[in-house]
């Protein structure tokens, strides 16, 4: 019975280890440039979180404005890039074909006889690159998408602004299309398979994934995770697919998805865009060319290959001085962050 217990315990505790955020954790910026790094991060009223890895291992970790360490961040639209993984997880278990495969093989329900033709030539590979060609549901069209009643219907409705595969427009209305597709794919929503196949192999518990009316799990925003846990996603991607040396999404798929496919028309304030990949963005800070995940209001997962640095930020979504913000996290980043990193 003891040997029961014992093991029982010994389970329980595995378990749990698990399913939280651990990294491996070292020194690295003297305890000058830590206070000079800590300093102008207390001085940004909306940020939550501020993560820094070098070489995998966490070197700067805190959490500010009374955000707590075990809290979930709404990455807004850095969920754009983790529906990525999920889009490479299913090629590779065999329920997608390709990323060419139109998106009416899935979704048939929404093909009425009124649509435009050209839309049924809308695959996987548009929608993960923004070209649709349909009239975005971003921006000023976000409210009323949202407000609609189906919004898979509504965003497909939208009149082709261009052919599909021509024209970038970002659009949250391509991922969330891109989401129930996925689930269709798949056969399970889009946040069960994403609890199989990415989370639980890296021991994240993830929080919530808000839905549409029919239930579908919003494509490209509104996925809560823990800060540590949004790094956990910035190491399996530096280190092309791997987790604590496990291959859990291919090699392949990562290093097309972070390289240059498009030229975006958008903003990814306050940096330089260099260009878009599937779902990644491509940007520049103090010269050094990264990747990024990308969110509404200050959400940043970003990776500096010639560093060897991820740095996660969250932010309270909404707030006064968005503009100042935004100003104050390229300030936090290019000359702190990223000018105590470099080789002296």
């Amino acid at each position: 019975m003891k040997q029961i217990l014992a093991l029982t315990y010994c389970f329980l505790i595995s378990a749990l280890s698990m399913g939280q955020s651990q990294l491996p954790e070292k020194e690295f910026y003297t305890e000058e440039k830590q206070n000079a790094i800590q300093k102008r991060a207390n001085q940004m009223e909306r940020l939550n979180s501020l993560l820094i890895l070098k070489n995998d291992s966490l070197v700067f970790e805190n959490y500010y404005n009374e955000f707590e360490k075990t809290g979930f961040s709404n990455v807004k639209s850095g969920s754009k890039s983790i529906l990525n993984l999920l889009i490479g997880l299913a090629i590779e278990n065999g329920y997608i074909e390709s990323i060419d495969q139109p998106i009416k093989d899935f979704l048939p329900h929404l093909f009425h006889d009124d649509l435009d033709s050209r839309k049924e030539e809308i695959t996987i590979r548009h929608l993960m690159l923004m070209q649709s060609g349909l009239e975005p549901t971003s921006l000023s069209n976000y409210a009323p998408w949202v407000a609609s009643d189906d919004w898979l219907q509504f965003a497909l409705d939208q009149e082709l602004e261009a052919d599909p595969g021509t024209l970038y427009g970002y659009s949250t209305g391509d991922t969330h299309l891109l989401s129930a597709a996925l689930s269709h794919a798949v056969g399970v929503p889009s946040d069960e398979f994403a609890l199989k196949y990415l989370y639980e192999p890296m021991g994240i518990t993830p929080g919530k994934w808000s839905k549409d009316p029919q239930g579908y799990n919003e494509g490209g925003n509104n996925i809560h995770l823990r800060p540590r846990d949004f790094a956990k996603i910035g190491v399996l991607v530096k280190k092309k697919g791997v987790f604590n040396g496990k291959q859990i999404v291919s090699e392949e798929w990562i290093e097309e998805s972070i390289s240059f496919q498009t030229e975006p028309q958008g903003i990814s304030r306050p940096f330089e865009i260099l260009g878009y990949g599937y779902l990644w963005w491509l940007i520049e800070a103090a010269g050094y060319p990264t990747y990024c995940a990308i969110g509404f209001g200050g959400q940043y997962m970003m990776t500096i290959p010639d560093l060897d640095m991820i740095i996660v930020l969250t932010s309270r979504p909404k707030g006064s001085a968005p503009s100042s913000h935004f100003a104050s996290i390229a300030d936090l980043i290019e000359n702190y962050i990223i000018k105590y990193s470099e080789p002296t």
